[in-house]
């Protein structure tokens, strides 16, 4: 397919997202009262100098909540559900006749879907780092705010492959979906979308800067909190490409075993 097409696709995950806008401010709503709860209890933990944070102040640490629960959100996904019932229930088939990559068509309706969702929880960020500034008093430099922007960007490309990768899993296992439930919960809490994995002790921070989970949501935070250096940023965007890479391999060795294996009945 030509790269006109995918505009085209990347087009209807756009308005598919206008479409339920109500979904996504209620599901955003939601996310609220966890981010709330952890500020209100941070902020009784530190008060008594009971928080053993590896570092982290105060000011940092509810910072780090209050962007972790929008970073999170930016880059979850939710397309694995449809990819599973494709392969379950016949629905590749149509994909499988057509001059389209399925990886390919997956990823434009994906970043279609996310573009206006995106912009607007960008424009939260940003309004949750003013709103730092001047009650936290932290100061963010210009310079940090565009790599996070370039990190986050990264991070939705590694958690479009790494759960790709999971969903082509229905080519072997009858039955994944209800699966994806629980692993969506076990990566928010390793890739830091809850706290920072770090806190745990030097071996929880050399688990995080190896795993890719960290890449998608505790690397992009703390490049805002200031935790790193500029030579940290860039090994970080190496490692996330890294992961980019490794996961792409992946699911594209799987899908061509896994198509061979493919029983096409029903869609």
């Amino acid at each position: 397919m030509k790269l006109s097409g995918y505009g085209c696709i990347f087009g209807m995950g756009l308005q598919n997202s206008m479409v339920y806008r109500a979904d996504f401010f209620l599901s955003l709503f939601s996310c609220l009262f966890p981010v709330i709860m952890q500020v209100y209890l941070w902020t009784a933990l530190y008060r008594v100098g009971a928080a053993d944070t590896s570092g982290y102040t105060y000011e940092q640490m509810i910072l780090y909540t209050l962007l972790a629960g929008i970073t999170s959100r930016i880059v979850s996904t939710g397309f694995e559900l449809e990819v599973a019932q494709d392969i379950k229930e016949g629905g590749l088939n149509k994909y499988l006749v057509k001059p389209v990559n399925y990886a390919g068509y997956y990823f434009a309706r994906f970043l279609g879907g996310k573009a206006a969702p995106v912009g607007f929880l960008l424009a939260v960020t940003a309004a949750v780092l003013a709103g730092a500034s001047a009650v936290l008093q932290i100061r963010v430099e210009p310079l940090r705010w565009v790599l996070y922007g370039v990190s986050v960007i990264l991070a939705l490309a590694l958690n479009f492959s790494l759960f790709f990768a999971i969903a082509l899993l229905g080519f072997w296992l009858t039955e994944i979906r209800q699966l994806f439930g629980t692993i969506s919960i076990v990566v928010m809490v390793i890739s830091g979308g809850v706290f920072p994995l770090d806190i745990f002790g030097p071996a929880a921070a050399v688990l995080s800067a190896v795993l890719p989970f960290g890449y998608t949501t505790q690397f992009c935070v703390n490049i805002v909190s200031g935790r790193l250096g500029m030579q940290e940023i860039g090994t970080g965007f190496l490692v996330q490409l890294a992961w980019i890479a490794l996961f792409t391999a992946l699911h594209t060795v799987m899908w061509k075993r896994g198509t061979r294996r493919y029983t096409a009945v029903g869609g």
